[in-house]
């Protein structure tokens, strides 16, 4: 068995007991067990740390990051302008009427994917549709943007200018300034889903 499908079976068998637990909510509309298992094979739900990273220089206003770790690890280190919500305390009232802010973007994130991914699952399955997962955390975060890799000599041009937008973002994570081209990176362009109508039918 691959191990993707061996991570979705898990995260499906944790869908299910989640879901168990979830409060019923009548006035939201929620997404049926299977258009959840749907979602979750959607990429698109996963922000790489270079998109986070070009919309936090830029100042995105939209940008609302979810520190979704205990408050102890929060206080040690977070991203510029995330907000702490531990993974425990994601479904009370005044933090989903937080997430359910449909004119900003609410990007999780947790040391790895784990936590991250199960707190996109819990909103996602209520309904809240402009939630996405900082994809591999702030593990990943650490390897791409403040430790960034050089790339081979024989790497593509495009790994270069990844290479110094990704140098030029650590010094500016670092307390510098951005020196690299930041406009060498692709804009980031996320368009909040809507919510649709529901019909009958890790280090973490």
């Amino acid at each position: 068995m691959q191990k993707g499908t061996i991570f979705l079976t898990l995260v499906a068998i944790g869908i299910a007991f989640l879901v168990w637990l979830l409060p019923e909510r009548p006035e939201k509309t929620e997404l049926s067990p299977k258009e959840l298992l749907l979602a979750i094979k959607d990429e698109t739900r996963f922000l790489s740390t270079d998109e986070v990273a070009t919309m936090i220089i830029g100042q995105d206003p939209s940008l609302q990051l979810i520190d979704v770790r205990e408050p102890d690890e929060y206080k040690k280190f977070h991203l510029p302008g995330a907000i702490n919500i531990p993974l425990e305390k994601i479904l009370d009232e005044q933090n989903l009427e937080l997430v359910g802010a449909e004119e900003q973007q609410h990007v999780f994130y947790s040391n790895g994917t784990i936590r991250a991914n199960q707190a996109w699952v819990l909103t996602r399955r209520l309904g809240y549709g402009n939630t996405y997962i900082m994809k591999g955390g702030l593990n990943r975060w650490v390897e791409t943007i403040m430790i960034p890799p050089v790339p081979p000599s024989s790497a593509p041009s495009e790994a270069f200018d990844q290479y110094d937008f990704r140098l030029s973002a650590c010094r500016y994570f670092q307390g510098g300034k951005a020196t690299a081209p930041v406009k060498k990176q692709t804009p980031v362009k996320v368009v909040p889903r809507r919510k649709k109508k529901v019909t009958a039918s890790g280090g973490c």
